[in-house]
């Protein structure tokens, strides 16, 4: 059962898209295409209207391979090793979506997520308390659909290195910004506690001094339609299990999209 899973899946993302279809018709592949909606949305080179019908397009294609969906408020993993509820920014107060639009760049005003902080007054990413840099670790089960690892101090990008996740279990997705390093490939499948990245402090704002060291963790719930909307997952967070160490990803269990 599990290889013909793997042969439904590896069809889908080797093989060249429908012509007719809005986000496909070229020879490169179905990650490096969602790769490049992202930076099309973030330097404006595509309309709204364009951007939200790619999406969709994209997340059909994932709902094909993945169509058992359950909206779990528990069973996951918190998102930084050796770290706890009290690390989230405001006590959970920071989340507020209001204005929030993935499609349209020139929208601000909103914070779509959680910043879970660690102890970092000289800003060497370092915890002074642990002497360690923390690990960022995949909160469920997912496959990684996106990765920028390339951030320098000159880009005015804000997310600056980041991962984004599809939720196998549910359906949404999940986006990790600001990491010191990346250690998934685009393709990976994780296991919740699978290993990310570290913290850090890459991106236009988290670079700045007056910012304090931190994970940006943003989920979205697709709707009916398959559009995003961001959800308040902090409830999530209280019933997720803490963990002292990472465990790192089965390299051999993954989408080979190359």
């Amino acid at each position: 059962m599990f290889l013909n899973s793997w042969l439904i899946v590896s069809s889908l993302f080797l093989c060249k898209a429908d012509q007719a279809k809005p986000y496909f018709g070229s020879d490169t592949t179905f990650f490096s295409k969602y790769k490049q909606m992202l930076v099309n949305i973030r330097e404006q080179k595509i309309s709204p209207d364009s951007a939200r019908s790619e999406f969709k397009y994209v997340m059909g294609k994932l709902r094909e391979v993945y169509p058992n969906h359950s909206d779990l408020d528990s069973n996951i993993v918190f998102p930084l090793t050796r770290s706890n509820l009290a690390a989230v920014g405001g006590k959970g107060n920071g989340f507020y979506a209001r204005k929030f639009n993935l499609f349209d760049f020139t929208v601000t005003g909103s914070h779509p997520a959680h910043d879970i902080f660690i102890y970092d007054p000289d800003q060497d990413c370092r915890d002074n308390r642990k002497k360690e840099y923390v690990n960022i670790v995949s909160v469920g089960n997912g496959v990684v659909i996106a990765v920028e690892q390339g951030w320098s101090v000159n880009s005015k990008f804000k997310g600056g290195n980041y991962v984004w996740v599809y939720d196998i279990l549910t359906g949404g997705l999940w986006y990790y910004a600001h990491l010191r390093e990346v250690v998934v490939n685009v393709g990976q499948i994780l296991e919740p506690g699978n290993k990310i990245g570290q913290v850090g402090r890459t991106g236009f704002s988290a670079m700045n001094p007056r910012s304090d060291t931190h994970l940006h963790l943003m989920h979205l719930k697709l709707n009916d339609n398959l559009l995003p909307k961001a959800h308040n997952y902090y409830p999530w967070l209280k019933k997720a299990q803490f963990i002292s160490k990472s465990t790192e990803a089965n390299l051999g269990n993954r989408l080979d999209v190359n």
